[in-house]
């Protein structure tokens, strides 16, 4: 059996390097993400998918072709917002990008979203709808 390839790390003993729990690492990477300007007023655009609400946030995920990015709005702050989310809505949110330390997650917390129109999927429903309507699948002659 051959060796195992050199990854250029070399062996540490146990009690050389310090062991966090969970929930110190959790707090750990949260005070890097809400420390790092560059993480904090981003504006970022894409397409609204997945979206839910509950009574206390509006959950959804920001797309951008394979890209996504997972999305928090509280729901007192959605409510004095001027703008109605629903999936497919081309949106640009400007906010910051907050840890989630109890569940362990990253998201965009926005605190204005401006919307710019239909996203991708929702033109591609939009054209297939009008090109079936050609045909004449929406007619009142088919019920």
């Amino acid at each position: 059996m051959a060796d195992a390839p050199d990854t250029g790390r070399q062996a540490v003993e146990p009690d050389a390097r310090e062991i966090l729990s969970v929930p110190q690492l959790n707090d750990r990477i949260a005070s890097v993400v809400q420390d790092t300007p560059a993480l904090n007023g981003v504006r970022c655009i894409g397409e609204v998918t997945d979206l839910h609400k509950n009574s206390t946030a509006l959950y959804f995920t920001l797309t951008d072709g394979d890209a996504e990015l997972p999305c928090m709005i509280w729901a007192n702050r959605y409510r004095e917002m001027d703008a109605d989310l629903e999936d497919g809505t081309k949106v640009i949110l400007e906010g910051d990008i907050d840890y989630w330390v109890e569940g362990g997650k990253i998201d965009l917390k926005p605190w204005e979203v401006i919307v710019v129109g239909d996203g991708d999927k929702t033109a591609a429903v939009e054209r297939l709808r009008s090109e079936l309507e050609e045909r004449g699948w929406f007619g009142d002659d088919n019920h």
